[in-house]
């Protein structure tokens, strides 16, 4: 299974990545769409004016989110940047945002 992530191809983790809000939200609203084929789209829509959307097919998952994005690889996580952020990216993969 391909995976992408705004554009950029991905390595697949089991169990996935967790997000990780510079700018914190409060409500956020979900929804899947089932097409026909078999494909899914799933959109998250934030208070805090991130959205986040996913194609879902069977060969592949790629995801767009309005933000610059920074992966810290160590700890599977995806740090969610908002204008200003800062990030120092460490040798082992992991990252920091400052």
């Amino acid at each position: 299974m391909k995976v992408f992530l705004n554009g950029k191809e991905m390595h697949f983790v089991e169990g996935g990545y967790k997000y990780v809000f510079v700018k914190p939200f409060n409500r956020f609203t979900e929804k899947t769409i089932n097409g026909d084929n078999g494909n899914k789209m799933h959109l998250e829509l934030y208070d805090n004016g991130v959205q986040i959307r996913t194609l879902i097919t069977k060969d592949e998952v790629s995801t767009i989110i309005n933000r610059d994005i920074a992966i810290d690889h160590v700890n599977n996580k995806i740090y969610i940047l908002e204008e200003g952020s800062q990030v120092i990216n460490n040798s082992d993969g992991s990252i920091e945002v400052i």
